[in-house]
């Protein structure tokens, strides 16, 4: 990453020849700080371990891409476009309306996705990378559950002997309402007929819009209030309710996905009840994973690791054979700074070794921190 206008001309001039995500990029690493550490988490490894091995592949394809498929397949995934327009339109998700004067419309685009029985699955999201601060949408930022706050509460359960579930909200982001005027093309292959030039007029949040999880968080926040639930101050992501005969329940919520930590099953129970008569959920009785990080009960312990995910990392950057090391960095170790020209190959691997590193120090193994 070339370095401060004070180093040797040759740096300053190799900056200027970077392309623009180059240049962007060596911004974030020379300033640090959060918006470096989120962009390295953006480049770990993909951690959706429902998928087929080739998932990847597939999270790739364009609807172009589908088109290519013979026919029976085409089919498959036609419908599951259809799937997802359909549960848009009961949602009252969007509504067709003629091209505004003036205003930008974002693009959308197809990800699809193939689950491990072999159901497609097909979601329609927004380019929200050209949406326009102060017109397209205001504040963005959404608050989730701290991970130490999570080892906290699971500590507490093996203290406790809390019982635990969970659940996560099918497509949660379509129950936020927007406050803002958000018009989007209308889907690629799947536009209305005879009303081609007309876009869609979006009343609620859907993934890529930048204020789409603030608006589901929004959601969340006014219905467990009405639910009775009170949300911690020192921490957004839970919250605990307490019934008339005094028992006690912790919830710990992270976006989509909710655990329920209670001593009382039928309260549990309960509770999971009024959550599904909000919103349309996938329920999980014993819940073994949660933030992809792997919950076991052993007895009056609870061990928590993320052993899959970090074989996952290990198997993708050839090191499922390496020698293990008594310590996360030797002594001594200073790292080089590199003298010659970049590898944009090298730096992207290297980016999503670091990022993978951070997901893993977060969820599970603080010890690492220094080291990463």
């Amino acid at each position: 990453v070339p370095g401060p206008s004070s180093q040797p001309s040759s740096r300053a001039d190799a900056r200027e020849n970077l392309d623009e995500d180059e240049a962007r990029m060596a911004k974030l690493c020379w300033e640090g700080g959060v918006e470096l550490i989120t962009e390295l988490l953006s480049k770990a490894v993909p951690v959706d371990d429902d998928a087929l091995p080739d998932t990847s592949k597939i999270r790739d394809w364009t609807f172009k891409d589908i088109l290519k498929l013979p026919p029976a397949q085409q089919k498959e995934w036609m419908n599951a476009c259809r799937e997802e327009l359909e549960a848009l339109r009961q949602r009252k998700v969007y509504s067709l309306v003629d091209r505004p004067k003036g205003r930008k419309v974002i693009k959308c685009r197809w990800v699809f996705d193939q689950k491990s029985d072999g159901r497609k699955r097909a979601r329609l999201v927004a380019k929200g990378f050209s949406q326009v601060e102060g017109i397209d949408y205001d504040e963005i930022f959404s608050p989730v559950v701290r991970y130490e706050t999570f080892r906290l509460v699971m500590a507490l359960a093996a203290l406790e002997g809390w019982h635990w579930s969970g659940l996560d909200v099918s497509k949660a982001f379509l129950y936020g309402d927007l406050d803002e005027e958000v018009y989007m093309e209308q889907p690629e292959g799947f536009a209305v007929k005879g009303q081609e030039r007309k876009v869609m007029r979006l009343h609620k949040a859907i993934c890529g819009l930048k204020q789409a999880a603030l608006a589901w968080w929004k959601a969340l926040t006014k219905s467990t209030k009405a639910m009775g639930w009170v949300r911690l101050t020192s921490d957004a992501g839970v919250f605990f309710y307490q019934d008339s005969n005094g028992k006690l329940a912790v919830i710990v919520v992270y976006v989509d996905d909710a655990l329920f930590f209670t001593k009382d099953k039928k309260l549990i129970a309960f509770l999971k009840a009024e959550f599904n008569k909000r919103w349309e959920c996938r329920n999980s009785e014993v819940t073994s994973e949660f933030l992809r990080i792997r919950i076991r009960r052993e007895g009056s312990k609870i061990k928590i690791d993320q052993i899959p995910y970090l074989d996952k990392v290990l198997k993708r950057f050839g090191m499922e054979n390496c020698k293990f090391a008594p310590t996360p960095l030797p002594a001594g170790y200073v790292p080089e700074l590199n003298e010659d020209e970049v590898d944009p190959k090298l730096r992207k691997t290297f980016q999503s070794v670091i990022g993978s590193l951070l997901f893993i120090m977060l969820g599970t193994r603080s010890d690492i921190a220094f080291a990463v």
